[in-house]
């Protein structure tokens, strides 16, 4: 930047002037000095003159002595400021003169007496007193000392000028230069250095404090940032907990829902539906279910308290009534109302419905499954309007998507339960034709034979008795030809009833073993107890009366019945038991019917 009065310029400039002052008024000084110097000097003269040369002179004029007196007044004229000196008589005669007069300042006039009594006037001595040659030498000390002080002055100014320069010009433009380097405005017009310093330190000043206010703007900028920050960061905080929380939720309520039954679903979808509206702070949070007709029903519905319930008002609604919401729903599966203003004049009698319900806002999903509409999911805001968050709806679907499973899984059971049932019905109708005896609805001969198996291993392990009745009534075939099929079926069954009411304990067997044949299976009963058994049972079977007209009196249906008991000694499978109550059957028969045989002994083990 150009100076207009460099610093050093100006100092060189004021140095100048005080030299020259201070010349002045050491000149002035000298002057004064001298000129009193040379007044003293030229008053001294005539004493000078009067004690040195007085004497002298006026014995050489006493002894007129011309020669003597010449000297003197030469010596006279040696005086610094003498420049004329004569001798007259008494009577004003000149007697002798030396040097000229000219320049003439001073005349002094002193009397010559003489020596010996020193009264008496031989003449007079006048003297010619000249300033100029003081006044010479004046002007030549003081040109001298002007010269010398100019000398020192220069050198003094040229010295300062350097260290001026070198030690502070120079420092003080590096440091502007240094202040001013980051200030992108244009430098000012300055003076000096020291106006330059103060530009640089004004600018510098101003820089600093238009950077102080950037960084206060920038610290203000970063606080509100640092706040936005952390209410962002408290709000995220908030909302992943609340998310957290509802996926727990979902978590735990879609692994109750899935472990429970159809009649429990209800009341668990109830209290979900409670928790969800609750977590969502709305005033309605409901489930409607779709039926395969497509008609609304089984509406399940949670309310805020004070909040009137709408679910009933929905019962049984079909879907193809609504004009653009139901669609809606369908193509989108979620729609989000803040306002019911934001409704299409197409919905215009949804949206008066809707109004008529106190909504204000409401989101609602739709349950479907692989095309098939199974329900919707919705909440709806009553006390004031409301802006749907995406994470609201994010949870909502969330939501949706578990009671879309858990209805599915309903539907599921149902259907599992409904095959479970026609399976349950079909096996038993398979195990009945296969174990069961169609006409009296006792095991057949294949159950036995298994039953058997089972019951004499377990007889073989355990040591416990076990015993075998084979019941045979007598003379079915001539029933039958006498009185027909159904005779004889009809006397098959009365004898299974009594057989089933006789022989009900716990582990007993009772089997239709062929056409008129029966076997009964009394794990733990020895053979005693089996023949008393056997021998009740006949008793019964002739009281019950059966006519039968072919048979010699009592003329009524008899039985014969083999017994048989398990001996380790004689039967070492259960085909060996089966055969020995053939064989005691047998007996029975041959020896006339309607009795009770065995071939083993009562008192035998068994």
């Amino acid at each position: 930047m150009k100076l207009v009065k460099p610093l050093a310029q100006q100092w060189l400039t004021r140095m100048l002037l005080w030299m020259a002052a201070y010349t002045a008024v050491v000149l002035a000084a000298h002057w004064y000095v001298d000129r009193q110097q040379q007044e003293a000097e030229l008053t001294a003269i005539p004493r000078h003159i009067q004690q040195q040369f007085m004497p002298l002179l006026a014995q050489s004029v006493w002894d007129v002595d011309s020669d003597m007196s010449a000297r003197l007044l030469q010596g006279m004229l040696d005086i610094q400021g003498v420049v004329h000196v004569s001798i007259s008589s008494y009577n004003g005669q000149l007697l002798m003169q030396r040097g000229q007069l000219q320049l003439v300042s001073h005349q002094i006039e002193l009397p010559i007496l003489s020596g010996s009594n020193g009264e008496q006037a031989l003449g007079a001595l006048h003297l010619s007193l000249s300033l100029r040659k003081l006044e010479q030498q004046q002007w030549q000390h003081l040109a001298l000392l002007l010269g010398e002080l100019l000398l020192g002055w220069l050198l003094i100014a040229a010295l300062g000028y350097r260290h001026l320069q070198q030690h502070v010009v120079q420092p003080l433009q590096a440091l502007s230069a240094q202040w001013l380097q980051d200030d992108k405005t244009p430098p000012a017009k300055a003076i000096d250095e020291l106006a330059q310093l103060k530009a640089s330190l004004a600018s510098h000043a101003l820089h600093t404090q238009q950077q102080q206010q950037l960084q206060l703007q920038e610290r203000q900028e970063l606080a509100q940032q640092r706040d936005h920050l952390s209410s962002l960061l408290a709000m995220r905080t908030a909302e992943l907990e609340q998310l957290s929380r509802f996926h727990q939720m979902i978590s735990e309520m879609s692994s109750r829902l899935m472990q429970l039954n159809s009649a429990s679903l209800q009341d668990e979808i109830a209290i979900a539906l409670a928790r969800i509206g609750t977590l969502l702070d709305v005033d309605r949070c409901y489930l409607f279910r779709v039926s395969s007709a497509m008609r609304i029903h089984q509406n399940q519905e949670w309310c805020r308290s004070g909040v009137p319930s709408t679910a009933q008002r929905y019962e049984d609604y079909p879907l193809h009534d609504s004009a653009w919401f139901i669609p809606q729903l369908l193509k989108q599966h979620l729609v989000a109302i803040s306002q019911l203003e934001d409704m299409p004049p197409e919905g215009q009698t949804e949206k008066q419905r809707f109004a008529q319900h106190g909504i204000q806002s409401l989101a609602v999903v739709t349950l479907s499954s692989q095309g098939q509409v199974l329900g919707f999911f919705g909440c709806d805001s009553v006390l004031q309007k409301r802006e749907w968050q995406d994470k609201e709806l994010t949870l909502m679907r969330l939501f949706s998507e578990m009671l879309c499973s858990a209805l599915l899984q309903q539907q599921l059971t149902i259907a599992l339960d409904h095959s479970r049932q026609q399976l349950a019905e079909a096996t038993e109708q398979l195990h009945n034709a296969v174990n069961v005896d169609g006409l009296t609805g006792l095991s057949n001969a294949a159950t036995l034979l298994h039953q058997l198996q089972q019951a004499f291993q377990q007889a073989q392990q355990t040591g416990q008795p076990l015993s075998l009745l084979l019941v045979d009534i007598d003379q079915l075939r001539e029933l039958n030809h006498l009185a027909g099929p159904q005779a004889g079926d009809h006397c098959i069954q009365r004898i299974a009833r009594l057989l089933q009411q006789r022989f009900s304990t716990r582990g007993s067997l009772v089997a239709r073993s062929g056409g008129n044949r029966f076997s009964v299976l009394l794990p733990a009963h020895t053979l005693r107890d089996a023949l008393e058994q056997s021998e009740g049972l006949r008793e019964a079977v002739l009281q019950l009366a059966i006519a039968h007209a072919g048979k010699q009196p009592p003329n009524v249906v008899t039985v014969s019945i083999g017994v048989s008991s398990q001996e380790p000694q004689l039967h070492h499978n259960a085909e060996a038991l089966l055969e020995e109550a053939s064989r005691s059957l047998q007996q029975a028969k041959l020896a006339g019917r309607n009795r009770v045989a065995c071939t083993q002994m009562p008192g035998q083990p068994g």
